[in-house]
């Protein structure tokens, strides 16, 4: 929707623009060129809020829930400590907000180019680890339609194989500017640091979840159950 509008009001401009740039530096322009454009703009923000809203709640769900059953929480307290999570990233990008630097090396960081290299650890983890047959079974459990069986062909071979050439250009392509960014700039340096020390207390979070679900048995649970059918 937003790129062939930035198109047809800015022209080839519009491709200068990143993600963020394109929603609100490109798009109030279209919106003051545009006949009721006020109003439009009103309902666009407005649903743009909702929609963050909701993905918000969407993302952060699951990590509420691994804290509850990997870390033992009651809820309210998996509740705070995912709030004090989120308002220290919050509050690092809401401090650094000057010409949204923290915000531009956080979005291209976790949200373009480490989504797409956990999304490779996933498939691999699917397809070479855990299993297709396993898999399929899982997704079967309680389903009234199945999965169709391409989807394992799918995830063990051709899911990889793209997300590495994605991976590979964007590395190729944005890689550069951003490891020049980091190089130059102390707000970038710091935004990395903050998406380290998240990485490091996740990854201590799934230890201590690991080490409980051993010590319960569920891991052998689900594979022995599995393993049966």
């Amino acid at each position: 929707i937003t790129l062939p509008a930035a198109f047809i009001f800015l022209g080839t401009a519009a491709a200068t623009f990143s993600t963020f740039g394109l929603g609100f530096n490109a798009l109030p322009n279209v919106f003051a060129l545009m006949p009721g454009g006020q109003i439009f703009g009103f309902v666009w923000f407005f649903m743009l809020f909702l929609a963050a809203m909701t993905s918000s709640l969407s993302m952060l769900q699951p990590v509420n829930a691994f804290f509850e059953e990997g870390l033992g929480l009651k809820r309210y307290g998996s509740a705070i400590l995912l709030g004090i999570v989120t308002i220290i990233g919050s509050g690092f990008v809401l401090y650094y907000s000057k010409d949204m630097v923290a915000l531009d090396n956080i979005d291209f960081w976790c949200g373009t180019y480490l989504i797409v290299l956990l999304a490779l650890i996933q498939s691999i983890i699917y397809g070479w680890v855990f299993g297709t047959k396993r898999g399929i079974a899982e997704l079967d459990r309680g389903a009234l339609i199945r999965v169709p069986r391409l989807l394992s062909i799918m995830l063990k071979y051709v899911t990889p194989l793209f997300l590495v050439v994605i991976l590979g250009a964007t590395t190729i392509m944005s890689g550069p500017t951003y490891w020049t960014n980091i190089q130059n700039d102390a707000v970038a340096r710091r935004s990395v640091l903050l998406i380290a020390l998240a990485a490091v207390f996740l990854v201590i979070a799934i230890a201590i979840a690991n080490h409980r679900w051993k010590r319960d048995g569920k891991f052998e649970a689900v594979f022995n159950d599995q393993d049966s059918e």
